[in-house]
């Protein structure tokens, strides 16, 4: 039967990503398996579909000279000698531009080379750095104390329905309190000793790295967010990359909470190796508020710590100098015994 209309190429192909999507959560492929058939693809592919760079560059190369010998074989006799013959007066002409085409070619995959060398260096003291770094410091990363914001995230997550994320949640004691307060909420945790405390806590708590995780949940499957750990030391890359992956995996109505130490404590509060090694550093609230906002969600509320007891007291008004004092009272306070560490909350429209 002749089909009546043309067929929707990109919802078929919508539906193929989504049957994948269903089985690899489901565990119906072996492990292995799609890298393998990647690995075979590229292997038999033409050149131009090719993931490995090296690969493509070199099946460039050896495609590039171009031969001025063209074929005279034929079924008829007759055509054998008069392709022989227009080989013979053309050869000249052919073997003219074949070297031209050659040489341009060769230049364009020496100057692709040239260049995927460039970016290799590149990555190298970039996200290769980035990702070693990590490596380095996961395992000395504690779990940050989070007690002091249990009210803070149960509030917001007040009336949340679906399920909940806390990444990363260290031993899980914020989880427990979202747990106990009646959310669906499961935890990401990429130090494995950690993940383990809370594991046997009684906890749903993964050993996993927080971008992986979020990129293989389905869309839309969130209904909110505790974010915190990785905030302070991810790369700005991997954090502007965090703020799409938190928006694309929540639906409408669901809350993020973005807990994190502040810029200011950075050099104060961590492990020295933490603090050096650490690929990236934390953001203020504002640029917290500013990510959320232009991805969708609702005005952000922020929820600083409390002021600390140990701040210098200002002088007395009647003392000489004292506005001039005081002004720099507040200054030093500012810099040296500020409670950076805050709370961002934001609900999706």
């Amino acid at each position: 039967m002749a089909l009546t209309e043309p067929l929707d190429f990109a919802r078929l192909n919508a539906e193929i990503n989504e049957e994948v999507r269903r089985r690899r959560a489901a565990g119906d492929f072996p492990p292995g398996l799609e890298r393998e058939l990647d690995s075979l693809f590229a292997r038999y592919a033409p050149a131009t579909t090719g993931a490995d760079f090296d690969e493509v560059v070199e099946r460039a190369e050896r495609t590039s000279f171009m031969h001025a010998d063209v074929p005279t074989a034929s079924n008829q006799r007759v055509l054998v000698y008069v392709k022989r013959g227009l080989r013979s007066l053309m050869a000249w002409y052919v073997r003219f531009l074949a070297q031209q085409v050659t040489a341009f070619a060769g230049a364009i995959t020496r100057s692709v080379r040239l260049l995927g060398h460039r970016v290799d260096r590149l990555e190298t003291v970039t996200i290769v750095a980035a990702e070693r770094s990590l490596s380095e410091v996961k395992q000395r990363r504690a779990g940050a104390d989070l007690s002091q914001w249990s009210a803070v995230v149960t509030n917001a997550m007040a009336g949340v329905t679906g399920r909940v994320l806390h990444a990363e949640c260290g031993e899980g004691e914020l989880l427990a309190h979202l747990v106990a307060d009646g959310r669906d909420a499961y935890g990401v945790e990429p130090s494995e000793p950690l993940a383990m405390a809370a594991a046997r806590a009684g906890l749903d708590v993964r050993a996993d790295d927080l971008l992986a995780h979020l990129r293989a949940v389905p869309d839309g499957a969130l209904a909110g967010a505790v974010l915190s750990g990785a905030v302070d030391c991810l790369p700005l890359g991997s954090l502007l990359e965090l703020a799409d992956l938190v928006t694309a995996k929540t639906g409408p109505g669901a809350v993020v909470v973005v807990l994190s130490v502040g810029p200011g404590a950075w050099a104060r509060a961590l492990d020295p190796i933490v603090s050096d090694l650490a690929p990236g550093r934390p953001l203020h609230p504002e640029t917290w508020c500013h990510l959320l906002a232009t991805r969708g969600w609702d005005p952000a509320l922020v929820h600083p710590t409390a002021n600390p007891t140990q701040a210098l007291a200002p002088v007395p008004a009647g003392t000489p100098g004292a506005e001039v004092i005081n002004a720099n009272v507040e200054r030093l306070n500012r810099l040296l015994y500020s409670s950076p560490a805050y709370a961002v909350t934001a609900r999706r429209a």
